[in-house]
């Protein structure tokens, strides 16, 4: 198997042997930090290599889950390590703030005051979310024709509320975002109708494991068939 020849799918950057994942059959470019499925790869003979089947994901750090029957619940935490950055991140922004607006006082520069009112409102923003990163817990559960979703104890919105019954497929799709910081990976489960409307069940989760574990206990407990879908991540 000739991986060195294998190739990036989003940039193009070629694919070395410690950037494929051989137990999922799938590939994380060191470069942009894409995952996608590695198919169709050829054999030391020659001929092509079949598609691997799914395997099994194996529950990853930060999921709980409890099967009770008729009600699965699946409980994950969204405390990470980039939450501790964004914490000092936050005292230094908030910090500079105060002193920001104490000074304006002090010199009754009302207009240096208003001025900083939109970095301000940006600082309680991002405390708001890091709060929410250090305490929260997003909870799914999936019972008989019903699908709950749930984040708290900080309001941070993405509830929901999913019948079954017209529920088709799952699937779980990356998220590459550019920016002058440089790129960045998120994953999404989804969910299709049969009308074929696509619904975001989770946004925004940092493992794509965390994902498709997602994704494969709530097939298994609803009894949905796995089929491929466009532009999911393999498992």
């Amino acid at each position: 198997m000739e991986l060195h020849e294998l190739r990036c799918k989003n940039c193009g950057a070629t694919i070395g042997p410690e950037n494929f994942v051989e137990r999922l059959a799938m590939a994380r470019c060191g470069h942009c930090g894409a995952v996608f499925a590695v198919t169709g790869l050829p054999t030391p003979g020659g001929a092509v290599a079949a598609p691997r089947p799914r395997v099994k994901v194996p529950m990853p750090r930060g999921i709980q889950v409890e099967d009770l029957g008729g009600l699965l619940e699946i409980r994950r935490r969204w405390f990470g390590p980039a939450f501790i950055f964004l914490a000092f991140f936050c005292l230094f922004w908030n910090g500079f703030m105060v002193v920001w607006h104490v000074m304006a006082w002090s010199m009754g520069a009302w207009f240096m005051s208003l001025f900083g009112l939109l970095h301000t409102a940006v600082g309680i923003g991002l405390a708001w979310f890091t709060l929410a990163g250090f305490l929260n817990t997003t909870t799914i559960r999936a019972r008989r024709g019903l699908i709950e979703i749930a984040s708290g104890p900080v309001p941070c919105g993405g509830n929901a509320t999913i019948p079954t019954d017209d529920l088709a497929q799952l699937y779980c799709k990356e998220r590459i975002s550019h920016s002058k910081n440089g790129t960045s990976c998120s994953y999404q489960v989804l969910a299709v109708t049969k009308a074929n409307v696509r619904k975001t069940l989770l946004k925004n989760l940092t493992e794509a494991d965390q994902a498709l574990f997602i994704e494969q206990e709530l097939e298994r407990f609803l009894g949905i068939e796995d089929r491929p879908m466009p532009g999911e991540i393999a498992r």
